[in-house]
């Protein structure tokens, strides 16, 4: 054989190995990106890896304390119960806000409010039969106690043996993509 022959063949074989090796950058590199994903933190649903606080979604909807204490002081009340009314509100919340941190957790999807005697003639958007969703709470977190000062209404998880069939499982329904949630400043 020829020495440019075997020359050749030489340049042949380490174009072949730098256009493999090119080939194959580009390849793990255009891999890499496809993979690269911007994480969801703002999901919902049994399946979601993180979803938004409880207390994060209810203070955009509800009064603050300030809000509060400053409406009271314009009522004609005594102050023991504008700070009874106060602290009862700050307590619901509370309650409220574990009772969905803990499902969170545990995975509780659905959920139902039990209505008080004193909260009912504000509670005419639902009745005991409804149920929450997690999927609602994220979107319309006004639909959650507490509702007016004074509310004696309670979160509660809803499980699936509870009021079996039809009847004990009807949903929240928005009106004209509205829930008819009571104002705030009633007092029960």
């Amino acid at each position: 054989m020829d020495l440019s022959v075997v020359l050749i063949i030489v340049i042949i074989i380490v174009l072949s190995i730098i256009l493999a090796a090119i080939g194959a950058y580009v390849v793990i590199h255009s891999a890499d990106e496809k993979e690269t994903v911007l994480p969801q933190i703002d999901v919902s649903g049994q399946y979601a890896v993180l979803v938004k606080p409880a207390k994060e979604s209810l203070s955009k909807v509800k009064p603050s304390s300030d809000e509060i204490k400053e409406w009271l002081a314009s009522q004609p009340i005594s102050e023991e119960e504008k700070a009874s009314l106060l602290s009862q509100w700050e307590a619901s919340l509370e309650e409220t806000i574990k009772t969905i941190d803990e499902g969170d957790k545990n995975g509780t999807v659905t959920y139902r409010v039990i209505i008080g005697p004193r909260s009912s003639p504000f509670c005419n958007f639902m009745n005991e039969e409804n149920y929450i969703t997690r999927e609602q709470i994220r979107n319309h977190s006004e639909i959650l106690p507490p509702y007016v000062l004074g509310c004696d209404c309670k979160l509660v998880p809803k499980f699936p043996w509870e009021n079996p069939g039809k009847a004990g499982w009807k949903p929240v329904i928005p009106e004209n993509g509205m829930y008819r949630v009571p104002d705030w400043r009633n007092i029960a």
